[in-house]
């Protein structure tokens, strides 16, 4: 083989590599789409629900849909947090490394209490997710889109006094 064929053929692969990828992404991206829709028509926030078809403002969405289900500090601010740390990580990434991943944190944290809140095993998905780099996110994401919300029962616990 001459330069020249192993050149054409290093390029078709390529390229083949890139529009498989891009096939991928976007299945990922139409199943998240979905999910994200459908979660917050029926979470009472249908008029927000077209949101999950833009592609930055689906994160948003779903820092919105748990926003009350987070830990107390960040109930009611959380989303106003992801886009502090989001516009920070735009302006700063380039000066500042590592400031980008703050807001993938939020998203993680946020995915967190979505999937404890449609499913038994939060942490699961939650892990699986980080592995796969957030590949695993919209496939969840779209899984949670039928299921019945989980009632978590967030009790204080009990602790024995010496009185007894």
């Amino acid at each position: 083989m001459s330069e020249n064929e192993i050149l054409g053929t290093f390029i078709i692969a390529f390229f083949g590599f890139f529009i498989v990828m891009l096939v991928v992404g976007l299945i990922l991206y139409i199943l998240q789409a979905i999910g994200l829709f459908k979660i917050a028509k029926r979470e009472g926030r249908a008029d927000l629900a077209w949101l999950a078809w833009i592609p930055i403002a689906s994160t948003f969405l779903m820092t919105l849909i748990v926003e009350n289900d987070v830990h107390k500090e960040f109930r009611g601010k959380l989303t106003l947090i992801y886009g502090i740390a989001f516009a920070a990580s735009v302006i700063l990434s380039s000066f500042i490394p590592f400031v980008g991943f703050i807001s993938t944190i939020i998203i993680y944290y946020a995915f967190y209490f979505l999937a404890k809140k449609f499913s038994p095993n939060p942490i699961l998905h939650l892990v699986i997710s980080i592995i796969t780099i957030g590949i695993a996110m919209p496939i969840s994401i779209f899984i949670f889109r039928n299921r019945e919300a989980i009632i978590h029962d967030e009790q204080e616990p009990i602790i024995d006094s010496p009185d007894m």
